[in-house]
């Protein structure tokens, strides 16, 4: 898996010490997970001084998430948002980034931006970053003006960009001209439990319950093997095998019961 975007996992106690957190990538597994979780000194004993404290993503491949949605967000949450995020292409990214960057924004939650990968029809992104581009654009590039090109030199492509803009209803944001198509959102992950393949959060045991579970396997395996008892010979004073016979017989009886009475001695 490589890095999506990465998170700065944080102890509240380390933290007022002024001591530095650590940065960890998504997506992730929950052995990774627990192993930088225990490098920061947390634990089942202390869950409640684990936090996220920033978030960052590379430089060749920025995600412009809003922070405040990714602190607040849960690990698992984050981790499924970063595989979804994996698979976009650079131009959806882009029109991802233009959307959570517009000023007439609608993503509010870490659950909608999950659902993008499921919704990227639902906007155009169109290289444009201010009215005359975006009017030079539909002029000379969009195939959608049929004008003769002795006639183009006349157009004011700033007031046709305007005009266009404010039709469509469109916003320019730095990384170009986004227009929502008019597609209607579907809702797929939204509001839904974080599929099972990408829970990865659980707090690693203490250190000492650690130590104590790689000691009682080898504690089970001596028990497990108790040292032989010793056999005690049966000798019969008998001289014929008849008389033999009942004395086997006898004292087989007398092994039985006293077998029986001391299982129902230990009983109670």
């Amino acid at each position: 898996m490589s890095e999506v975007f990465s998170v700065l996992l944080h102890n509240r106690q380390r933290y007022e010490q002024g001591k530095e957190g650590l940065w960890f990538s998504l997506p992730t597994t929950t052995e990774k997970l627990q192993e930088a979780l225990r490098e920061i000194g947390i634990s089942a004993d202390n869950p409640q001084d684990f936090f996220l404290y920033d978030y960052r993503s590379p430089q060749e491949r920025p995600i412009k998430l809003p922070r405040d949605l990714v602190l607040s967000a849960d690990v698992d949450e984050l981790n499924f948002l970063a595989a979804r995020l994996e698979k976009l292409d650079a131009a959806e990214l882009a029109e991802l980034n233009a959307a959570l960057t517009s000023p007439q924004s609608d993503f509010h939650s870490i659950g909608q931006i999950i659902d993008y990968a499921e919704n990227t029809d639902c906007f155009i992104l169109i290289d444009a970053k201010d009215n005359r581009t975006l009017g030079d654009y539909y002029l000379n590039r969009s195939g959608l003006m049929v004008v003769p090109d002795e006639w183009k030199p006349a157009i004011d492509t700033e007031r046709l960009g305007q005009f266009i803009a404010s039709e469509e209803k469109g916003t320019f944001t730095e990384y170009g001209y986004l227009l929502r198509t008019g597609d209607e959102w579907q809702r797929v992950h939204e509001g839904q439990p974080v599929p099972e393949e990408y829970r990865v959060m659980g707090y690693p045991a203490p250190e000492a319950l650690r130590e104590e579970a790689k000691a009682q396997p080898e504690q089970k395996q001596e028990a497990a093997a108790p040292p032989p008892q010793p056999v005690t010979p049966i000798i019969l004073n008998s001289q014929n095998s008849a008389d033999r016979m009942k004395e086997i017989t006898d004292r087989l009886e007398t092994g039985i019961q006293e077998l029986f009475e001391s299982a129902r001695y230990k009983a109670y």
